[in-house]
């Protein structure tokens, strides 16, 4: 009776034994199969570092809360979303925007810039992602009436643009410098400050950033559109694009991809529809 006894605390002793083994081992697999799916899940998110110039409205602006905030922003998070990327923004003088890309100071120009032979030169361009005419803003005292403006129509006067622009461009090829005055600024709200204040006659630029600097009811008031909508391939460029570096192929074909995705489900449009009184693609 004792050795059966015996013999049953054995056999029960050995059972606990593996069982407890067995425990140990499964939870040292459990813990290397949590270790390793921790690890993938722990992968850093790729960056990419997004020029733009922000003083742009409503492109690309500062808002009252002090946050850049505008439809290429707006754009370029929807495109890294899309990618599985996260964007970085950073603001350069609108000089400097295709510069950061080949001083790799960024990878990728979110800043409404025109495609153009000169800037095909320098950098790649994605497919368009906006395609917006130029036009002129006058005071409305100026009473502008002209169908279409010509430096002949208002010769003596001062046209603003910003400097280094294909508005820039425009202006300097298809206007008599001998009958109107070109006044060029480092930036739009710089343009548009000088027409407030009387220091120049008309201003010329995108339609889209004209057209919101006329929602504000007082500018409403004071300022009108003028002239004729300026379509030219040849100094506006084929639309505006991402710039990237010329070899970045995979980057831009990514950003195709995505950008395609946007047009198509309509949350392209629907961004547009924030801060446009027009479809702008």
């Amino acid at each position: 009776m004792k050795k059966l006894l015996i013999g049953a605390v054995v056999i029960a002793a050995g059972a606990a034994a593996a069982w407890q083994y067995l425990g140990q081992n499964q939870s040292k697999q459990a813990l290397a199969s949590n270790t390793a799916s921790g690890t993938v899940a722990a992968a850093p998110e790729k960056t990419l570092r997004i020029a733009l110039e922000g003083k742009y409205p409503p492109f690309e602006y500062i808002d009252a809360n002090n946050q850049l905030t505008g439809f290429n922003v707006d754009l370029a998070n929807a495109l890294c979303a899309e990618m599985k990327v996260k964007c970085e923004f950073t603001r350069f003088d609108f000089d400097k925007l295709i510069p950061s890309l080949n001083e790799n100071k960024a990878d990728a120009v979110v800043a409404s810039l025109s495609i153009t032979e000169e800037r095909e030169k320098l950098v790649q361009f994605t497919d368009v992602y906006t395609r917006v005419p130029g036009t002129y803003v006058a005071s409305k005292k100026s009473k502008i009436i002209w169908p279409v403006i010509t430096a002949e129509r208002i010769r003596g006067e001062t046209i603003g643009v910003v400097a280094k622009t294909t508005f820039d461009d425009y202006l300097s090829n298809e206007m008599d410098q001998s009958k109107v005055t070109i006044k060029r600024f480092n930036s739009a709200d710089e343009m548009m400050t000088a027409l407030e204040k009387d220091e120049v006659k008309l201003v010329f630029d995108d339609s889209a950033v004209l057209g919101h600097f006329l929602k504000s009811p007082a500018n409403q008031d004071r300022f009108e559109m003028v002239g004729n909508r300026i379509d030219s391939p040849k100094w506006l460029g084929r639309g505006e694009a991402i710039a990237l570096r010329k070899d970045d192929v995979e980057l831009r074909n990514q950003f195709n991809t995505a950008l395609q995705k946007l047009i198509q489900s309509g949350e392209h449009q629907q961004i547009g529809y924030k801060y446009f009184t027009l479809r702008v693609l």
